[in-house]
């Protein structure tokens, strides 16, 4: 029987979380700058814990993930990091830290030693409505908050009008599933393009749930194709049937309206599958196996 349990280790660059099973880890970083110490940092997310819950994707329809990237000197404000954090938990965290979106915020105020009081605040977020009552409820929000001020300027919600998922595929061998060093037997890397984080997380996300962690051929050899190359399998057959640890490493490049920069958040999440629980001790069990396969 497997034993789940969750917990959480923070550092200064970057903060981990972990979600992790006997055999597997989903794991969530949060980078920050390591140069400015002096800052007061907080973070929400629910990537982790939607899909572990196995809720269903119900939205109708199709609405663009949400993008907040800012970043602001302050200093004429006088006002000391608390009552920073204060404001933007007003305007953003009240209304979207809950059930009716997946969200990861990242907000970070920079402070004077001496004084005490704030220099510069950032924001970096990201999040999508779970339904239709929530486009709704969203659509609502953004009328009555998106361009009012904070804290002297405007608050700034973005569009992004795609998401590229630049995903790594590696394989290989590792003593300690949370300790380096990580023998790389193969590694492959391709590249995806969806309309929004959710539409990715129904296909790719809810995908990897389902058919990464295990040592199934029929599972993870399609589960490959699909996701890695047309004919990961036949490189990987071999390579999973001498390796005890694999790692999907998503990387979130969104693409904004307007032509403007890409944003990539401070938020980064990938996922690792320790196979040494198994009985051969391998990411691929050949005895299971159906006649195409054992063909290839």
């Amino acid at each position: 029987m497997k034993v789940n349990y969750l917990f959480a280790l923070f550092i200064l660059m970057p903060q981990y979380v972990f979600s992790q099973t006997h055999d597997n880890a989903t794991i969530l970083t949060i980078s920050q700058n390591p140069e400015n110490q002096n800052n007061k940092t907080l973070t929400y997310s629910n990537e982790l814990e939607y899909l572990k819950k196995n809720k269903s994707f119900v939205r109708s329809v199709d609405y663009p993930t949400q993008v907040i990237r800012m970043e602001q000197d302050i200093e004429n404000q006088q006002l000391p990091c608390d009552e920073v954090h204060n404001q933007i938990d007003k305007i953003l965290v009240q209304h979207i830290v809950n059930e009716q979106f997946t969200y990861a915020i990242y907000i970070s105020c920079h402070y004077n030693p001496e004084t005490k009081l704030a220099t510069q605040f950032i924001i970096s977020s990201y999040f999508d409505p779970l339904s239709d009552e929530a486009v709704a409820y969203l659509e609502s929000y953004l009328r009555e908050y998106n361009g009012t001020d904070l804290l002297g300027t405007k608050y700034k919600i973005e569009s992004a009008k795609g998401l590229v998922i630049s995903l790594e595929f590696a394989a290989g061998m590792k003593k300690k599933p949370n300790r380096p060093p990580f023998i790389e037997y193969h590694k492959d890397r391709s590249n995806f393009y969806f309309k929004s984080n959710y539409e990715m997380r129904a296909k790719l996300f809810s995908d990897i749930y389902q058919n990464f962690f295990t040592n199934d051929p029929n599972k993870i050899l399609p589960f490959l194709d699909k996701w890695v190359s047309s004919h990961a399998s036949s490189v990987y057959k071999a390579v999973l049937r001498d390796s005890n640890y694999t790692e999907l490493q998503p990387e979130k490049i969104f693409i904004m309206e307007n032509n403007e920069e890409l944003f990539v958040s401070n938020f980064k999440q990938y996922f690792a599958h320790y196979c040494e629980p198994y009985e051969n001790h391998r990411c691929l069990n050949p005895g299971k196996m159906d006649n195409e396969q054992v063909a290839l």
